[in-house]
């Protein structure tokens, strides 16, 4: 066996080479790196192998892969506190099969005996208990990722994560939406599908056993029943207000282009952030889906709440095909033109065409912009509710009549009619300009 000699003596003494083993691993080595120096001044000799070096040989590596290590706890830490737990799971596993689906019914817990009224309806204070652990606050994030741009409310909907809220709340959240529970536990929300046109979303975390909330008839409500709001108002969290439905069955429109949705009148305050939150009655079930964008700004003590009853089949389809399919659209936009506008500045009463979408069947008829569609199937028209109304009983590839007027150079009219079909509506619905009415020019 071969003896390899240190360089120190035990009592510290240097060693020389000469008195060193010359079949030890350092003379071995020595012996190596002399004749690889000499081999390096021949050009006809193949080059010398790259030495490596014991303890730094694999330093920069080493650094690397603590850098990585540490970049992606940090990446993990931060993307858990902007994205929420379960965003890992959320790109990678595949959702459940939804097809099918029908609005689920949960049951609330029994409550203390405080918290009930005589005929077996909960207090204000049963209804907090019973239902503020299905409200959740959501805050959706931009680009910029600085801070959550904008910040509403939502309704579990079952307890394996699937959530309720308004379609503007989650419209631009082009990063990432964060989901916080009653209990502080938040989640990375995916977007199962956003109807702009009704204001309805349905977000999805990857979570089970949530406390689901329990849905109502909305059509039972009566005008001066007592109701609950729960949401997040300017981001306080699990706040209730108290009032009574004031009005059913209100057409109300979030926004010009989108459809009018049957909605409850209340007088609780509704302000940003209740978008999204539930409307409850005294039984603690959800009847509505509130909205600070369907608040009458200019007057006070009035705000709306989608009913449940219009909502569900949106919800629904929603989660089934991740859009509203077999909505019908026309594919034009224009002006409403009143009665009394008509009268006053002589032009016909109708919708004014401001634009035809080339895309659309209407395009192939002898409509022109400027014209005026007086009725459509034989009913006056002279705005986007009285469009709504006919057409949504209808389907994509049904036919419609309409009633033209147009304006010729001479002053004189000409009214002719014609047929188009209704496409489906795949992006826009009916755009529609802004409306030219008596009441407008007044104000």
């Amino acid at each position: 066996m071969d003896k390899e000699i240190e360089l120190f003596t035990p009592q510290g003494q240097y060693v020389p080479p000469a008195d060193r083993d010359p079949y030890s691993r350092d003379a071995i080595k020595e012996l190596r790196e002399l004749a690889q120096d000499e081999a390096s001044q021949w050009d006809y000799l193949p080059k010398p192998p790259r030495k490596l070096r014991s303890g730094k040989d694999h330093y920069f590596l080493k650094v690397f892969i603590f850098m990585f290590i540490t970049f992606c706890l940090l990446f993990g830490l931060a993307a858990r506190m902007v994205f929420g737990k379960g965003w890992i799971n959320r790109i990678f596993k595949p959702e459940p099969d939804k097809s099918g689906f029908t609005l689920p019914i949960a049951e609330y817990p029994e409550l203390d005996g405080k918290f009930y009224q005589p005929d077996g309806r909960y207090t204000v204070e049963g209804v907090y208990e019973a239902v503020s652990p299905s409200i959740v606050t959501i805050e959706a994030y931009d680009d910029s990722a600085v801070a959550a741009f904008g910040q509403g409310s939502g309704i579990i909907m079952s307890p394996d994560g699937y959530i309720i809220t308004n379609a503007h709340v989650v419209e631009m959240a082009t990063l990432a939406i964060k989901v916080r529970l009653k209990d502080g536990t938040e989640y990375s929300a995916a977007v199962i599908g956003n109807d702009v046109k009704s204001d309805i979303a349905v977000l999805k975390i990857n979570a089970k056993n949530l406390p689901a909330a329990q849905f109502g008839d909305s059509d039972k409500v009566a005008i001066g029943e007592q109701v609950v709001a729960i949401g997040s108002p300017a981001g306080l969290e699990g706040s209730v207000t108290t009032g009574i439905a004031s009005g059913l069955d209100r057409m109300i429109r979030v926004e010009q282009t989108n459809i009018s949705m049957s909605c409850i009148q209340i007088d609780a305050a509704i302000n940003p952030g209740n978008s999204g939150g539930a409307l409850v009655n005294m039984w603690g079930q959800v009847i509505g889906i509130t909205s600070s964008k369907l608040d009458a700004l200019e007057y006070d003590n009035i705000g709306f709440a989608i009913e449940m009853s219009a909502a569900q089949p949106i919800i629904e389809s929603l989660i089934t095909s991740g859009a509203v399919l077999d909505r019908p659209r026309v594919g034009i936009s224009f002006y409403e033109i009143s009665d009394a506008y008509a009268e006053v500045h002589g032009t016909p009463a109708g919708l004014q065409i401001a634009e035809i979408s080339e895309d659309c069947d209407i395009a192939n008829t002898e409509l022109e912009v400027g014209d005026y569609i007086t009725e459509m199937n034989g009913q006056k028209v002279r705005s986007a509710d009285d469009v709504y109304a006919i057409i949504l009983k209808m389907k994509p590839g049904d036919e419609i009549t309409a009633k033209v007027v147009r304006e010729l150079p001479s002053g004189k009219t000409k009214e002719f009619e014609i047929k188009f079909k209704l496409m489906e509506d795949n992006s826009s619905f009916i755009d529609e300009e802004e409306t030219e009415t008596v009441e407008d020019e007044d104000e």
